[in-house]
């Protein structure tokens, strides 16, 4: 596990309106793929994670607002 390294890593910037990741695909990670932390109004949509350690789409907080995350999919996550 090393921590603060992801595919994808939006991290304290605030808003974000016009910021997205579609379409992507993630593959044999081990560590995540796309974490949000700090982040508002981030779409994450039709995307597809496959043989991947942890929390695969990962909010890190919970105070993050207004996210978007639609129509993605998991397979066969690994416990980190």
């Amino acid at each position: 596990f090393n921590l603060g390294r992801y595919p994808f890593h939006f991290h304290m910037i605030g808003k974000v309106n016009k910021s997205f990741i579609k379409g992507c695909s993630f593959y044999n990670t081990f560590n995540r793929a796309v974490t949000i932390h700090g982040v508002h109004y981030l779409t994450v949509e039709r995307n597809v994670v496959y043989n991947a350690m942890g929390h695969n789409f990962f909010i890190e907080d919970g105070a993050e607002t207004n996210n978007r995350l639609l129509y993605n999919l998991a397979i066969s996550t690994k416990r980190s």
